[in-house]
């Protein structure tokens, strides 16, 4: 949906977008990079609470689980209440089995860190291919 928030023309609006939710800097840089060479706009916030108050629609949301205050599985669920079709673009990064271990996240995917970047690029790829194949 296009409510005029934003600004930006055309050439915006048909470019994919992209969310990368990480307390780190450095991984949060090279996310981002990732997404850029791939073709997205990327929109970088540090903690799950900053991911609650923008209404943005985003193509592919990276989420890091362990961060301070907000993390991850908080805004899952956050999610899960508010607006669970967001679950559907994102894709959990997470270093911690104790959180993925044993539960299903409602989320599109999880990659455990440190991984490997073709399994990203093929996470992303199906991430998209999901999307599009529900329109």
């Amino acid at each position: 949906s296009c409510d005029g928030t934003g600004g930006g023309g055309a050439a915006v609006r048909d470019r994919r977008k992209a969310r990368v939710i990480d307390d780190d800097p450095g991984m949060s840089a090279l996310l981002g990079a990732v997404l850029e060479d791939r073709g997205f706009a990327v929109d970088r916030v540090m903690d799950g609470i900053h991911a609650t108050e923008r209404g943005d629609h985003y193509d592919i949301i990276l989420l890091d689980l362990n961060m301070p205050v907000f993390d991850g599985e908080r805004l899952v669920e956050y999610w899960s209440m508010t607006q669970p079709d967001v679950l559907r673009r994102v894709i959990v990064l997470s270093g911690y089995s104790r959180f993925t271990r044993g539960r299903e996240l409602p989320t599109f995917g999880i990659l455990p860190k440190p991984f490997d970047f073709n399994a990203l690029h093929e996470l992303i790829d199906a991430c998209i291919e999901a999307q599009v194949s529900m329109i």
